[in-house]
Formats: C-alpha cells, sequence, structure tokens
C-alpha cells in the first residue's frame, strides 16, 4: 500500500513545471519504539512541564521558546520573529556567492590572504600547501583554489531567486552525479508526477538529466523549512534527496591531519590487496537486515501470547440504534398486556334466541281474540 504523500507542489525547470508528490523512502513506522510506563502497575507515563527554578508546573499553552545566552538566562523569541527571518533568509544572497561586477579582475591581481569558501561538493580533495617559516602570519602563500566547474568562458552563476511559494521545487543548476559528497545526504524522496496532464512535463525533465549524466540542485519548503535538495532519474521516477547545510558537516581536515604519511612494504600490499580481491562481491541488501530487530520482534511476540486474552465486550453495531421514544413505548406495551387487550378488543354483544311462548308474542294474539 503507497503511503500519503509527504508533500504536494510543483517540480518547476525554468518555464517548465509538472505537478508532483514527494513520498518518503525510508519507513519511519517500522522501527521498534518503547514507550516509558510505571513497573509496578504497567500504566504508561506522562512527562510534565516544570519550571526549573520555581518548581510549579507549567500549562502547554504558556510554552514558548528562548536562546540560552548565559546561566538560566535566554532571549525569549517569537513565532512571528521566526517566520520574518524565514522570509527574509529566503531573498538574502549566498554568504559566499562571487561578487558580479562589469570589470573583469586578473586573478593574479586579488589579495593573496583571500581565501575561496568553502564548496559544498568537491571532486577531488585538494592538497594544502604548507606555509614557510619566514612567511608572515597574516599573510598565507597558499594559491587559490581553481574551480573546477567555473572557467573564463562560463560567467559565475548569480544566486537563486527567491522560491514563489512553499509548492515549488525550483531546479537552480545541475551539476556531476560523482562530485556529491556523501556527508552532505540527509533524507530520501521518491518523486512522482500527480496527475496524467503532468506527466510529459517529468518526463522530459527525468531523461534530459538522465542524458546529460546529471543531477538537479535545488530548493524546497519542509516543515517551513527551505532546504537544499538535489533530484535525479530513478527507472521511471525521480529520486529526491535533501542536503544537509554547509555548517552541519564537519571538516576532515581537523580529524585526519595526525595521521602519518607511512611508506609501506611492497609484499604487505599486495598481500592485503589479495585478500581484498578475493572478498569483493556486489553490492547485497541481505547484508543490511537488522538481525537485533529480527530477534526482538520475535520476543515479542513470544510475550505476547502469554499474556491472558482480554475480554472485550461487543460493540453494538450502528444500524441497531433507534430513537428513545420508540423504546419506551415498547417497555409500556410489554408491562400492560391486559389492558392492552381488553382496550383493544372489546367484548362481542350477545343477542338472545327468541324462545316458545315468549310474553310479546302472547299478548299479541290475546289481542286479536278480544278484536
Amino acid at each position: 500500500m503507497v503511503p500519503r504523500a509527504h508533500w504536494k507542489g510543483f517540480l518547476k525547470l525554468s518555464l517548465v513545471s509538472c505537478p508532483v508528490a514527494l513520498y518518503p523512502a525510508v519507513a519511519a513506522s517500522e522501527r521498534i519504539s518503547f514507550r516509558q510506563i510505571n513497573k509496578q502497575t504497567g500504566n504508561r507515563l506522562r512527562q510534565q512541564l516544570v519550571d526549573a527554578v520555581t518548581g510549579e508546573p507549567v500549562q502547554s499553552h504558556n510554552k514558548g521558546r528562548g536562546y540560552e545566552v548565559g546561566e538560566n538566562q535566554f532571549l525569549q523569541v517569537h513565532d512571528d520573529e521566526l517566520e520574518a527571518a524565514e522570509q527574509e533568509g529566503r531573498s538574502r544572497p549566498y554568504s559566499g556567492a562571487p561578487a558580479r561586477s562589469a570589470v573583469q579582475h586578473d586573478e593574479q591581481n586579488e589579495p593573496a590572504n583571500v581565501r575561496a569558501p568553502r564548496r559544498l561538493f568537491s571532486p577531488a580533495p585538494v592538497k594544502s600547501i604548507p606555509r614557510r617559516h619566514d612567511e608572515p602570519l597574516g599573510t598565507s602563500a597558499e594559491p587559490q583554489r581553481a574551480d573546477p566547474m567555473r572557467t573564463s568562458a562560463v560567467p559565475a552563476v548569480p544566486a537563486p531567486t527567491p522560491i514563489e511559494n512553499n509548492r515549488t521545487i525550483e531546479i537552480d543548476r545541475f551539476i556531476p552525479r560523482e562530485q556529491v559528497d556523501a556527508r552532505y545526504l540527509d533524507t530520501p524522496y521518491y518523486v512522482v508526477p500527480r496527475d496524467q496532464v503532468g506527466e510529459e512535463a517529468f518526463a522530459v525533465i527525468r531523461d534530459a538529466m538522465r542524458a546529460k549524466d546529471v543531477v538537479g540542485m535545488g530548493r524546497v519548503v519542509l516543515a517551513r523549512r527551505e532546504r537544499p535538495i538535489i533530484v535525479e532519474p530513478m527507472g521511471n521516477g525521480i529520486r529526491g534527496i535533501t542536503l544537509r547545510y554547509s555548517h552541519e558537516v564537519r571538516d576532515e581536515a581537523s580529524y585526519f591531519a595526525n595521521i602519518p604519511k607511512l611508506k609501506l612494504p611492497d609484499e604487505m600490499l599486495r598481500v592485503a590487496e589479495h585478500i581484498v580481491e578475493t572478498k569483493q562481491s556486489d553490492f547485497d541488501l541481505t547484508f543490511l537486515e537488522d538481525r537485533y530487530r529480527t530477534v526482538l520482534i520475535s520476543k515479542l511476540k513470544e510475550k505476547h501470547a502469554e499474556l491472558p486474552r482480554k475480554v472485550v465486550a461487543a460493540t453494538p453495531s450502528a444500524q441497531n440504534v433507534i430513537s428513545l421514544m420508540d423504546v419506551l413505548k415498547r417497555s409500556l406495551w410489554a408491562e400492560q398486556p391486559v389492558a392492552r387487550t381488553s382496550a383493544t378488543k372489546p367484548a362481542p354483544r350477545r343477542i338472545a334466541a327468541p324462545s316458545k311462548g315468549s310474553p310479546s308474542k302472547r299478548s299479541n294474539a290475546r289481542a286479536r281474540k278480544t278484536g
């Protein structure tokens, strides 16, 4: 069964757009989660908000946001301030975007201490040049890193325009797939066309990226936050992966700086390479099974089977619901059977049959004799 769409909107490339839907590629509901319960009663526990200083409970409507600036000192931030920051952030240019000017300057005339901003995607690690001992700390002899995606014939890419609305995936540029650093990949989604009208435009964008072997990089608003996203062909559909922000990923230089470079013997390398070749195989999803989850599910089923079965009262059907007045009338009808019978069915009147020598006939006979 296809889950409910996480997001619905439009995939836009220049003047071409098509209605699409984002479906989560990761099933978070399959994870086993536990609730906090009371060990003595087995009942579920509820957490209560308590003021850290006064110790008094706090109602949910009094809960707010605060940025800590000192010990028990917070800057209270309101919702309207956050919303204003979101709108301003969408229209603000990138801090590392190159300045555009009509006059093109030679790269050799740039100050030596100005370093290029850190790129989000790098095709290969760049070795740093050690600084000379007689060089002052204020300047650096390290040359500016050349941008492999930028040449003298290709102008700098301008800062992206603000997203029109919260229901648009705006594709700003296309980059080679091998340049995407795996550290920045965050959450995967399946991008699917929503109706037959947009299937043609959807197929055009998908097949164009597949023919050029590139992925599209753009932005999308999820949970009121603008997130960078890449889209790439995947079978008949498109796979979208949100990216982490640049400040969220740590630089590897501080971790790998103290690793020494060793000169390894050739024989040792040949043995290690032989072991690698013998263990080389294809990617198999079988090795991605969460065996802890499999064992835990079986144990939970065993414990559930040992519990006594609870007798659940049958829920009355909605078709049997009748008015209260009808029930009261039926109860009154059932409690008075005798009165009901006498009142509804009166006893038939009995007419006596005339007998011989009745008084009426004798009086009539006497009247004829006397006449």
